[in-house]
């Protein structure tokens, strides 16, 4: 698959009351931009993508360009909204022939195969321009996705702060990844203007331009809500942790792991462990720890790239 990727990274993140980068705060074990980098890296042509920064942007180069030396980088001096980010790619764009993703770098539970069908849907629709959604029970502080009566139609996207009572009261959310053919993006941008509450340049601003141009624009509704989590405070990064955490222990078990106790147990995503192992509660695992086959840990044990023996026995409150 061929297409440019821009990803939206210069946010400070100040609901997270934090001093640094939101993309670049821990998640477990990695900054969160790397969490999703590392998800789709498999799908994405990393000399075609593109890192809008601003905000400790020396500090976002270096954890991203210490793995991922072919990403390229755009300044965002003035935090002046989405598409005024995406705005400042354009002078950096190779391959205009290409559709261009757009992503936020806070999502850190995208895969490689929603975006693969994600993609597929936009080809096969021939769309101008897609948009990921889903529905989810409380869509507070999320765009409405807002539907011009046709199914598979979308008139406008509005934001929360400048959405009517009535459009409120819809479900249906923008996740903020969208394709878009890259020649018509950066038109759009130059159509929109800071028209709204905060005064910004919202990127969504070019769903409605485009309607009225009659552009086709479609819908992709994922039904997997967790998955395209944005983190904005601290319970959005706890929630994210427990997912990763739950994946990773249900991965292990269909693999003929033992775990007595998954509420009190925390395995890294790097940790390989191999059959007939049984875990006790109250365990942690961490970093490229191996354990060999038939291992028996025991309660309250802490591993750290840790090696075991086959069938041995890491003994109670064990910590290497």
């Amino acid at each position: 698959m061929k297409f440019n990727t821009i990803i939206l990274a210069a946010g400070k993140g100040t609901r997270l009351k934090t001093t640094s980068s939101k993309v670049i705060i821990p998640l477990i074990d990695k900054p969160i931009i790397l969490h999703l980098l590392d998800n789709i890296s498999s799908i994405i042509s990393l000399k075609d993508t593109y890192l809008v920064v601003g905000y400790q942007a020396d500090e976002v180069k270096e954890v991203v360009s210490t793995k991922y030396p072919d990403t390229m980088f755009a300044m965002q001096t003035e935090q002046l909204g989405t598409g005024h980010a995406v705005m400042q790619v354009q002078p950096l764009i190779n391959k205009w022939d290409q559709t261009t993703l757009i992503i936020a770098g806070d999502v850190p539970l995208v895969s490689s195969s929603l975006i693969e069908d994600f993609y597929s849907s936009h080809i096969r629709n021939k769309s101008d321009i897609s948009v990921l959604t889903t529905d989810i029970a409380d869509p507070t502080s999320y765009g409405r996705i807002v539907r011009n009566g046709s199914f598979n139609a979308i008139s406008k996207i509005v934001e929360e702060k400048d959405a009517s009572a009535k459009e409120k009261e819809l479900t249906e959310i923008n996740s903020g990844i969208y394709f878009v053919n890259t020649q018509l993006l950066f038109e759009l941008l130059k159509k929109i203007t800071p028209n709204n509450k905060q005064n910004e340049y919202y990127l969504t601003d070019i769903i409605k331009i485009a309607c009225a141009e009659n552009k086709i624009i479609t819908p992709f509704l994922f039904k997997n809500s967790d998955l395209l989590r944005g983190i904005n405070n601290r319970k959005d990064l706890t929630e994210c942790a427990h997912i990763i955490y739950s994946n990773t222990i249900s991965k292990h078990q269909d693999n003929g792991v033992t775990i007595l106790s998954p509420e009190t147990t925390f395995i890294g995503m790097d940790v390989k462990i191999g059959s007939d192992t049984i875990i006790e509660p109250n365990v942690v695992i961490k970093g490229k720890s191996i354990i060999a086959e038939k291992t028996m840990i025991q309660s309250f044990s802490y591993l750290t790239n840790y090696t075991s023996k086959l069938g041995e026995i890491i003994p109670p409150h064990f910590q290497n």
